[in-house]
């Protein structure tokens, strides 16, 4: 009888290491856009919705540099870098997913602008119109950058952002753009199109700045799967309990035995 125990117990233990084993595997996805090139990068300006921003991109191994001139006559301008989710590999893809990350990392430096903006596009069913950029639903949020003009050349001056894709909001202009009243709580991430970081509200007019980007990646925790391998490790721990209890049990009834023997 102790042997047996000895094995179920040997039996248990393989499973619980092997249930370790598992369990480190499922972190979650991660897709890094930069340094990683899995996605077209381009230039990005308002051109598109009839602005005169202006915006060329430098890319080294380590580092984006945008040089940006924001000029007036739009109520929203911008200028900055374009990742182009719809072409993977240099291969066009219908879209890319989201809903499968939950967060969000951003490695930024500016020479003047005290904060960006980072922008999720994706493809509404209702507003946009055959994939035309003018029309795709927009989703921001603003991040704090570092303007090294302003700390004096520091070698170390990026700012570090770590946030939740669900930070992310509809701005007031595309709402009344679409002549929404309040912001319909929609996002359609598992359409997305384009993401995008421009430059923040604190941009001078007519006046050149920079934005340098280090890294960008996004991750999702993997709950969904975690949750399965703490319902497996539940049961595991169930199922040791209930085996340890039981061969404690027989090894009772056995010594019984021998002593009434």
């Amino acid at each position: 009888m102790k042997k047996n125990r000895w094995i179920g117990i040997v039996f248990f233990l393989v499973l619980l290491v092997a249930w370790g084993f598992f369990y480190s595997r499922c972190g979650g996805e991660t897709v890094e856009l930069f340094p990683e090139r899995t996605f077209e990068i381009f230039p990005l300006n308002d051109a598109a919705v009839g602005g005169f921003s202006t915006s060329e991109v430098q890319a080294t191994d380590t580092l984006l540099i945008s040089s940006v001139v924001i000029h007036s006559g739009k109520a929203f301008t911008y200028a900055g870098i374009g990742f182009n989710l719809k072409s993977k590999d240099k291969r066009p893809v219908a879209g890319f997913d989201l809903t499968k990350y939950d967060s969000m990392e951003v490695h930024v430096a500016s020479k003047r602008m005290n904060s960006m903006k980072l922008r999720i596009l994706t493809d509404d069913p209702v507003y946009s119109r055959n994939g035309d950029y003018a029309t795709l639903r927009v989703l921001e949020k603003e991040i704090p950058s570092s303007p090294y003009l302003l700390m004096g050349g520091a070698k170390e001056r990026f700012a570090v952002s770590k946030f939740a894709l669900s930070d992310f909001r509809v701005p007031e202009w595309w709402l009344s753009q679409q002549g929404l009243e309040e912001d319909d709580g929609k996002t359609y991430l598992d359409r997305t199109s384009f993401f995008e970081i421009v430059s923040g509200s604190s941009t001078l007019r007519g006046i050149p700045d920079e934005m340098e980007v280090r890294y960008v990646r996004i991750w999702g925790h993997g709950d969904e799967r975690k949750n399965v391998m703490f319902i497996a490790l539940g049961a595991i721990l169930f199922g040791l309990v209930l085996f340890l209890v039981c061969s404690a049990k027989l090894c009772r009834r056995e010594n019984a035995k021998k002593l009434d023997a």
